[in-house]
C-alpha cells in the first residue's frame, strides 16, 4: 500500500509521478525487445519463402526502426506529452540530423533494395561495375564485393552501383567472340576468310546456330582487317578466344597468310 501511495507521488519540479517514470522505463525495455523479437522473425520468414536476402534484411531493418519509433512515442506519451506534437518536432529534428549525417548509409541500403527487386546481377556472376572487373561474392544490404581475376578483393557501395552502368558478361548463357585479325594486302582475301571459317568450324566449342561469320571488315592503314565472330557457351568463352587466337596462327602459317605489323613507308627526296 505504501509502495502504491510512493508511486502515487509527484517528482519534485517535474510534475509527473513515479508511476509513470516506471511505466515509460518499462515501455523501453519491451519495447525494444519486442523490436529485436519481431524483425528477427520477419527476417527469418522472409529467408524460408526463399526471398532475396538484400531485401529480407532491408525490411527487418525497416520493421525494427518504426518499432522503435512507436515504442518511444508511447513511452513519453505515459510522461504526460502531447504525442502528435512531440512526433512532429521530433521528425523535424531527426530528418536533418538522420539527412546529414546518414545520407550515404540510408543510400547504400536504398540502392541494396532496388537491387535486390532488379536483379541486374547474383553471387557468380562476372560483372564490370563502376570501372572494376570481377566475380560477385556477395550482394549485401548496403555493399557489394566482388572478387578480380587476379585474386583482389573490392568492397563497392551499392550507391556506387545503382544508377550507373552495370555488365553482366555472364548473364545469358552465349556470348559471341568479337575478333579482329589484319593479313597484307598482298594476300588473297577470300582464302584468308576460308581460312579462319575452316578454324571457327573445326573448334568444338564453336556453336553452329547463331552460325560464327567472317568478313572483310576495314582496309587499315597496314593491313586489311578482317572481322571474326564464334558464339560460343559463356563457360567456354575465354578457352574458346585463346584456342581459336592460336589456331587461325598457326593455319594462317600455314597457309602462307601473313599478319603484318603496323609499318610506315618514308620517302626521300634530294633538295638541289
Amino acid at each position: 500500500m505504501e509502495i502504491m501511495q510512493f508511486l502515487g507521488n509527484e517528482v519534485p519540479l517535474v510534475g509527473i509521478t513515479y508511476f509513470q517514470i516506471l511505466a515509460a522505463i518499462a515501455t523501453i525495455i519491451i519495447g525494444f525487445i519486442l523490436a529485436i523479437v519481431i524483425s528477427k522473425y520477419v527476417k527469418r520468414v522472409m529467408m524460408k519463402s526463399k526471398m532475396e536476402k538484400i531485401l529480407a534484411i532491408f525490411t527487418a531493418r525497416i520493421i525494427y526502426i518504426l518499432l522503435l519509433i512507436f515504442t518511444f512515442a508511447t513511452a513519453i506519451s505515459f510522461l504526460g506529452v502531447n504525442v502528435g506534437q512531440a512526433i512532429i518536432g521530433f521528425s523535424v529534428v531527426s530528418g536533418f540530423v538522420i539527412g546529414f549525417a546518414f545520407q550515404e548509409t540510408l543510400g547504400n541500403l536504398a540502392a541494396g533494395f532496388m537491387i535486390a527487386i532488379t536483379k541486374p546481377f547474383k553471387a557468380g556472376d562476372y560483372v564490370e561495375i563502376s570501372g572494376d572487373s570481377g566475380t560477385v561474392n556477395h550482394v549485401g544490404a548496403s555493399i557489394t564485393t566482388i572478387t578480380t581475376l587476379d585474386n583482389k578483393k573490392i568492397i563497392v557501395p551499392n550507391s556506387k552501383i545503382w544508377g550507373n552502368p552495370i555488365t553482366n558478361y555472364t548473364a545469358n548463357d552465349q556470348r559471341m567472340i568479337d575478333m579482329r585479325v589484319g593479313i597484307s594486302y598482298g594476300d588473297d582475301m577470300g582464302k584468308a576468310v576460308n581460312v579462319a571459317m575452316d578454324v571457327l568450324k573445326k573448334h568444338k566449342n564453336v556453336l553452329k546456330d547463331p552460325a560464327p561469320n567472317v568478313a572483310v571488315a576495314e582496309l587499315g592503314d597496314s593491313s586489311v582487317n578482317l572481322l571474326i565472330r564464334p558464339w560460343v557457351e559463356t563457360k567456354d568463352y575465354w578457352t574458346t578466344k585463346w584456342e581459336i587466337t592460336r589456331g587461325i596462327k598457326e593455319a594462317f602459317d600455314n597457309e602462307k597468310i601473313s599478319i603484318p605489323f603496323p609499318q610506315t613507308d618514308v620517302h626521300l627526296f634530294q633538295v638541289k
